[in-house]
């Protein structure tokens, strides 16, 4: 898949054109509230709202330099007014929820494979093209992609499922992100929740639209929304949100409340998991290399546009993901490695910058500079698929060897890990309160709240009917002045035409004239 869209370079190019970098503010609260808001949007909203009171306390009548954004966040974590692993009072209240985990997907089948590229370059968020060649090319160019990388897409399913002759294949994502929602929905249960698993996959079965179904059928009133993503990016939790997003507004059975965890890379159960694998993972070198071995992060890429021009917050979540895991295995394990991080997945033509260094121009540098023992971490993948199986365990193992490093190891994914799964299971412990707040409370006490919430009060299908501001038109008054004054008109016109071309409505009209003079 690496030269997917290589006979398509200009449609690529495209998405260079993106805007000079916009440098963070620095200093004040309102610009440390700013630069970090990516931070306190992936939390809930106790967590973020505890965040910002310890925040703002700090800086009143003081002029100390305002504390690190980190530190703010990990005292609130502590606050005992959040009372994180005990709420069993909203877990009895809540009710019956629903949960829905966000993936990719991937094809079934070799047969689905055209299928599935078509469904994934007809993104208009993987696929950035202005909007007037956006709109005229991208499912020519969808179609053609398909079509002519379909047979190295093949390929590489056989060799990722170990089968060259192209033989039976069953998904290993697929098959992990069920286990994961079954083990999910049993930590749940165990913990006193009322809950059902649902999966929604952006490019292949079960779609969203398939999962809907199952949460109406099921009787789904309240929803909590997982990505099974770390990091939010636009490309790819962007993607499927933005699907249920349409639901909301045009499903009238889609779940009365729901709440998206955006991103959940520093809950601390997920980054014990991750330093535990990491440390497991070391201990298996030769005792001789272990305290020199260079642990290598590699996270899925991305291209620049999103970040300088669309403000994806990914990559700033990533860097903090890697400094929290580091921060992890020395804390528990005692360990100090020397680390790194890149990015992989690149594909289109050169000149499309993508996020650096490429995990292969790490491992080069890496061996070059003397490095005989090198363990990789899959720092963005919670599944095996192709990235992690053929990727990393042929591709980047490979380029290792070559470049003189003697000992490779790959970290694997944590999956159904049960540590990771209990962490999990307590992000969605920590959304439930905001599944119970009484909307109109909200509204009384002057808070935010979501758009949805007007739904509870209004009937609204459409966004076009919210009327929440003037809406911009390029002519006339009203959309229902508008419509009188088009039927007039079209009923005018088609008078005339027919009373030009049929003699009889002349004789009926020259009657009728007759009778009145």
């Amino acid at each position: 898949l690496d030269r997917m869209a290589a006979a398509l370079p200009w449609a690529l190019a495209a998405a260079a054109w993106s805007a000079a970098p916009r440098a963070a503010p620095r200093g004040g609260l309102n610009s440390q509230l700013h630069a970090h808001q990516s931070q306190l949007s992936g939390m809930p909203r106790a967590l973020g709202d505890t965040a910002v009171q310890l925040l703002q306390a700090s800086c009143v009548g003081c002029r100390s330099p305002v504390p690190r954004m980190q530190d703010v966040l990990d005292q609130a974590a502590k606050s005992p007014s959040l009372r994180v692993g005990d709420n069993s009072e909203v877990n009895a209240d809540v009710g019956r929820i629903g949960v829905l985990l966000l993936s990719v997907g991937s094809p079934s089948k070799p047969e689905d494979v055209e299928e599935y590229l078509y469904n994934v370059f007809c993104d208009p968020e993987i696929l950035t093209l202005p909007k007037p060649l956006n709109w005229l090319f991208k499912r020519p160019i969808a179609w053609y992609i398909s079509k002519t990388k379909a047979a190295d897409a093949r390929a590489a399913m056989a060799q990722a499922s170990g089968d060259a002759t192209g033989g039976p294949y069953r998904s290993a994502q697929t098959t992990t992100i069920e286990h994961q929602a079954k083990a999910l929905e049993e930590n749940l249960v165990a913990r006193g929740i009322d809950a059902k698993l649902f999966i929604a996959m952006r490019y292949w079965h079960p779609f969203a639209h398939e999962a809907v179904e199952q949460m109406k059928a099921a009787n789904i009133q309240k929803l909590v929304i997982l990505p099974l993503y770390p990091q939010f990016s636009i490309s790819t939790s962007g993607s499927a949100l933005r699907v249920l997003e349409r639901f909301l507004y045009t499903e009238p059975d889609f779940p009365r409340k729901s709440t998206v965890v955006p991103a959940w890379y520093n809950r601390p159960g997920y980054l014990a998991a991750s330093a535990r694998i990491i440390a497991d993972s070391i201990a298996s070198l030769p005792e001789t290399e272990r305290g020199t071995a260079h642990v290598l992060f590699s996270a899925q890429g991305l291209p620049r546009k999103y970040v300088d021009d669309l403000g994806d917050p990914y990559l700033e979540q990533i860097e903090r993901t890697v400094d929290l895991i580091v921060a992890e295995m020395a804390s528990r394990h005692g360990l100090t490695n020397p680390h790194s991080l890149s990015y992989q997945g690149q594909f289109g033509p050169d000149r499309v910058p993508w996020t650096e260094p490429s995990s292969t121009d790490e491992i080069i540098r890496l061996g070059t500079d003397g490095v005989r023992a090198l363990v990789l971490v899959p720092v963005s993948f919670v599944f095996e698929h192709m990235g992690t199986v053929t990727e990393m365990d042929r591709g980047f193992a490979a380029v290792a060897a070559s470049c003189g490093v003697r000992s490779f190891v790959r970290v694997p994914t944590l999956s159904t890990d049960p540590e990771f799964i209990d962490a999990l299971a307590t992000v969605v412990e920590e959304a439930l309160p905001d599944l119970s707040r009484v909307s109109m409370q909200q509204i009384n006490e002057g808070e935010p709240v979501a758009l949805n919430v007007v739904n509870e009060y209004v009937t609204l299908y459409t966004k076009d009917q919210l009327q929440l501001v003037p809406q911009e038109r390029p002519w006339g008054f009203t959309e229902q002045a508008e419509l009188v004054n088009g039927r007039i008109a079209m009923a005018a016109i088609t008078l005339s035409v027919a009373l030009s071309v049929d003699p009889t409505l002349k004789q009926i009209v020259s009657w009728y004239k007759a009778m009145n003079s």
